[in-house]
């Protein structure tokens, strides 16, 4: 597979409904929530001609770095995730949860 990083953009401006430009824009942050990650996730799918894991589009939410989830491959994934503070809120922010906070601390 080649360098997917334009074809994922223009992903992104579909699912977004608006045109995105910088590729180390975390998806959240560009106006994704989390349904609109599901449809993100099926056009990756497509393009890749691979399943990808949700968990993946977290632990990559940039553009490039789903380009680079793309061209590595589905073995890599589980090996290293790309850094996911370009921009990025906090995984825990987005799920509305406080790191420190445990199962109990939530009941």
């Amino acid at each position: 597979m080649t360098d997917p990083t334009e074809d994922i953009r223009r992903i992104w401006s579909t699912v977004l409904g608006t045109e995105v430009q910088d590729t180390d824009v975390n998806f959240f942050d560009a106006g994704g929530h989390s349904l609109l990650v599901m449809v993100l996730q099926e056009h990756l799918e497509e393009l890749a001609m691979r399943e990808i894991a949700l968990e993946d589009l977290f632990d990559h939410p940039t553009i490039r770095a789903q380009a680079a989830l793309l061209t590595a491959g589905p073995d890599a994934a589980a090996g290293a995730a790309v850094d996911a503070g370009l921009g990025a809120r906090a995984r825990s922010q987005l799920l509305g949860r406080n790191r420190s906070e445990t199962a109990e601390d939530r009941a």
